[in-house]
């Protein structure tokens, strides 16, 4: 008796009734669920990116600004000055005497 009354579904306004398909309605649901989770998780993805780039230009500056600090360094290191001044004060040389000096022509 059961089988008689769910393959005798009433008529409104010419439309018979039927019995909802399940599967396309969870096929369209884990569709769109899919998508929204990948949506998102590019998203997600793209905000570490940004942090991850804002991190890396941080240490470019700070990289650049030691460099150029270390240029700087070096070149006062390299002042003919200052190596007179060490070779006369601590290494204890001397300016060479007339004698010494060969001029080669």
């Amino acid at each position: 008796m059961s089988d008689a009354m769910v393959k005798s579904l009433p008529k409104i306004n010419g439309f018979s009734l039927q019995r909802p398909k399940l599967f396309p309605m969870l096929v369209f649901i884990a569709l769109i669920s899919g998508i929204s989770l990948f949506f998102v998780w590019s998203r997600i993805e793209v905000v570490h990116l940004e942090y991850d780039i804002s991190r890396l230009e941080g240490q470019m500056r700070d990289i650049r600004q030691e460099n150029r600090r270390l240029s700087l360094e070096a070149a006062s290191l390299r002042s003919p000055n200052r190596i007179e001044r060490i070779a006369l004060s601590r290494l204890g040389l001397k300016y060479p005497s007339s004698d010494q000096v060969v001029t080669i022509d």
